[in-house]
């Protein structure tokens, strides 16, 4: 299991990672790509089954939630995303509002309306505090689909 401890990597030199950088890079490419495999069909229960397969139970910390989702952000994979974030929530990992925000923008650009207001009711009941980028992006995705 890689090092997914919360210590600073050194700046780059010359291009160049730290072992622990390109450890994490290649369980996140890892997890994308067997996230992305699942499709439309991703459930928490195969989301979950994966981040234990990488992660172990104790589960992903926050660094490597925020590089997961902005990678699955990247692929467009709104379905994956919502997934991904209601397997933190069974986990009881933090959820925090740049969670949300990344989650919500994410399915504004996918024209999947229905997905962000889920994650924004899903937010709302976690007690994360809401602001005015995360309900502007889920009133543009309902615009939108």
């Amino acid at each position: 299991r890689p090092d997914t401890s919360k210590t600073k990597c050194p700046p780059k030199v010359a291009g160049l990672r730290c072992q622990a950088c390109r450890n994490r890079c290649m369980v996140l490419d890892q997890l994308v790509r067997q996230l992305e495999d699942l499709g439309r069909t991703a459930t928490v229960g195969h989301i979950g089954t994966i981040l234990d397969r990488h992660l172990g139970r104790s589960g992903p910390d926050s660094r490597i939630v925020k590089l997961l989702l902005s990678k699955l952000g990247a692929s467009n994979r709104p379905i994956q995303v919502a997934s991904l974030l209601a397997c933190l929530r069974n986990r009881n990992l933090e959820q925090d509002i740049y969670l949300a925000s990344v989650a919500i923008t994410l399915c504004r650009k996918c024209c999947e309306w229905a997905t962000a207001l889920s994650i924004l009711m899903e937010m709302s009941s976690a007690h994360v505090e809401l602001n005015t980028i995360t309900y502007s992006a889920a009133v543009s995705a309902c615009e939108k689909g």
